[in-house]
């Protein structure tokens, strides 16, 4: 438990790609309209989530609980956070939940800075084709670990709401949204009242900083002026639209990037009621964010043509070459090579140093044998995980299964201080194809290979690397 009450680091995440048009001519985007965050068609809410945390949990202690809090979870009955514990690689005690629904992302930051533990806020956002809200909608994760270094919260409070503003009946995959005309009234009502609720506990006329998340647009523009904030969670949000249970996270992550230590930050969510919470900037703030700041993020996005967005999302059926499906995974090789399936572990030979991967009891590099006192084991394991790979070799497939037509495969060298290095066969994920080239310095990230028979195969791809500050 933290000595107070508080964030002790946190992460933001957002995909490589923006979407700024949803015109099926090409047509160029207005001046000023708002751009939609994209995740790639191998990611979704626990990819999302693995790879905020991963900034924040290496090396340190996740507490003794997880929480991912979406509105997407790739699966219904089945566990999400359990496959984000899986591929952090967490101690088996650490328990991990899943918290649904539009008030999600609030209640996932209170459980943490409560009762500490670690939470993960991340959404993929489905609209239909056209619809009005398609650009103002967005994909994100945020986490987030208990202590006191980024913020110290002052005081919390909430109001509950029982509205029809959004909502999704289970097996549909598009929301269905109310008049916000009329929603925004009661979330505006409760909203005030919370905000005025923390303000007053925390001792406060007013905060330095102002961030309102709500899924409906009305509700947070008048919250905005009336709480004197000062347009830079807006300015965000047009950036990458309403990210769903992700978006509260998000703009906290995006306020804490800029505020100044012993600032205060009003933090309020409007959705089926309200929860408020006035944050005080830690001292230590500046070393508390791991990976980069959320505008850094911002900048250095390429921009999605909108049919490959609908092709990308599954609305738009396009025929593929004429290749079976993927196999489905099976439970039983999923958890006994756990290891190497979620945290990418290769067998270090105490001979040579080399490392093997995938896992074998013989080495790759001098064949020597390993072996426990039952005579199986794999030898000692190291995770390539978070290691910078450098590329050795490219390969093009032209007939692969994956929504784009083209992708690229590489074999990439990776070392590893103290030991011979490793090797890697994955494929490559956030560029095209023609820019990856021998040389290049890559890094693992967790992706969603592909469905076969309702069975999700998440697995490591590499992604273009290049080091930031907050990094190793």
């Amino acid at each position: 438990m933290p000595e107070q009450n508080g964030i002790g680091a946190y992460a933001a995440y957002l995909p490589a790609y923006a979407l700024a048009s949803n015109s099926l001519e090409g047509a160029e985007p207005r001046p000023g309209a708002p751009v939609r965050s994209v995740a790639a068609y191998d990611e979704d809410a626990v990819t999302m989530a693995v790879e905020a945390l991963r900034e924040i949990t290496a090396g340190a202690s996740a507490g003794d609980r997880l929480v991912l809090a979406t509105t997407s979870a790739p699966y219904d009955g089945k566990t999400s956070a359990g496959i984000v514990h899986a591929a952090l690689g967490l101690d088996p005690a650490v328990v991990a939940a899943d918290l649904h629904g539009n008030r999600s992302g609030a209640t996932a930051l209170d459980l943490m800075v409560r009762a500490g533990g670690v939470a993960a806020v991340s959404d993929v956002r489905m609209t239909r084709p056209h619809a009005p809200d398609e650009l103002a909608q967005g994909d994100a994760a945020a986490a987030f670990t208990a202590g006191d270094a980024a913020a110290v919260l002052l005081a919390r409070t909430g109001r509950t709401a029982e509205v029809l503003d959004r909502w999704r009946l289970p097996g549909e995959r598009h929301d269905r949204v109310w008049d916000e005309r009329f929603t925004a009234e009661v979330l505006v009502a409760a909203a005030r009242e919370a905000a005025q609720r923390a303000l007053a506990d925390a001792g406060l006329d007013a905060a330095d900083h102002v961030a309102v998340a709500s899924p409906n647009a009305r509700a947070a523009a008048v919250l905005r002026r009336a709480l004197g904030g000062s347009g830079a969670d807006a300015e965000v949000e047009r950036q990458t639209g309403y990210t769903g249970a992700a978006h509260l996270g998000l703009l906290l992550a995006a306020t804490l990037d800029t505020a100044e230590p012993g600032q205060t930050i009003l933090l309020l969510s409007a959705a089926e009621g309200a929860d408020a919470f006035v944050f005080r900037v830690g001292d230590g703030v500046r070393s508390a964010r791991a990976g980069r700041p959320v505008r850094e993020q911002l900048a250095g996005r390429e921009r999605l043509g909108y049919g490959r967005y609908l092709h990308w999302r599954g609305l738009l059926d396009v025929q593929g070459p004429a290749r079976p499906d993927a196999p489905s995974p099976a439970a039983p090789p999923m958890y006994r090579r756990a290891g190497w399936k979620y945290r990418l572990e290769g067998a270090l030979c105490d001979a040579c140093g080399g490392i093997t991967t995938p896992p074998a009891r013989a080495c790759a590099s001098c064949g020597g044998v390993g072996a426990d006192e039952a005579g199986s084991v794999p030898m000692n394991r190291v995770s390539l995980r978070d290691r910078v790979a450098t590329v050795v070799s490219v390969t093009r497939d032209r007939l692969t299964t994956m929504p784009d037509a083209e992708v690229a495969i590489v074999v990439a060298d990776v070392e590893v201080e103290g030991t011979g290095g490793g090797r890697l066969n994955a494929y490559a994920t956030d560029v095209v194809p023609e820019a990856v080239t021998v040389g290049m310095t890559m890094r693992p990230t967790f992706r969603r290979l592909w469905t076969t028979d309702a069975i999700h195969n998440y697995f490591w791809k590499l992604r273009p690397w290049e080091a930031t500050t907050n990094d190793d």
